[in-house]
């Protein structure tokens, strides 16, 4: 089979759902590129959950908000699993539903996904304060006794010296060179 750019199909997806105009066209290829955005925007989020601090022990929380009990953490990690995984649900489906768009041949709906897909990832994927950026820019709690020395590296390798401890409110920028 080959792609082609004939865009009028009958039974597109469905028995009976039929593309006839330009109209219908053009609604496909958007729709092509909104299931893209979505499988984005479901990565995304789910790039957030994995990262999402269940005991509340992030930069910005005061100390005494910190002291969560066992049970309560079990309950917030239950449900961010029950969260992620219909996430991943929708993020499944919406993946298929695209392979089955691209699969009818038609060469706008692989070239909307494609460019869908690479929007959306800039977009909603691309530099996040939890994840490494492009000019490895790490910023660190002053106070913090646990840091990853993997998240303190340079092109090299080599490990930068141990953050400085003052205020507990204080962030210290390491920008690797």
């Amino acid at each position: 089979m080959t792609y082609n750019f004939k865009c009028y199909q009958n039974n597109f997806l469905f028995n009976n759902l039929n593309i006839t105009s330009f109209g219908d066209c053009f609604g496909s290829v958007i729709a092509c590129m909104s299931f893209a955005l979505l499988i984005e925007l479901s990565r995304g989020i789910d790039l957030y959950l994995r990262n999402y601090s269940v005991t509340g022990n992030h930069p910005r929380s005061h100390s005494s908000l910190n002291q969560l009990s066992e049970k309560t953490i079990r309950k917030r990690r239950f449900g961010l699993h029950i969260v992620r995984t219909l996430v991943r649900l929708v993020q499944t489906a919406l993946s298929y539903i695209l392979m089955l768009m691209v699969m009818n041949n038609f060469v706008g709906f692989l070239f909307s996904a494609v460019i869908a897909l690479g929007i959306g990832y800039y977009l909603l994927n691309g530099v996040h304060p939890y994840t490494r950026s492009a000019n490895h820019v790490h910023i660190s709690n002053a106070n913090s006794e646990i840091t990853n020395p993997t998240d303190i590296t340079n092109e090299n390798e080599e490990i930068l010296q141990e953050p400085v401890t003052t205020s507990p409110n204080t962030r210290t920028l390491h920008i690797n060179t």
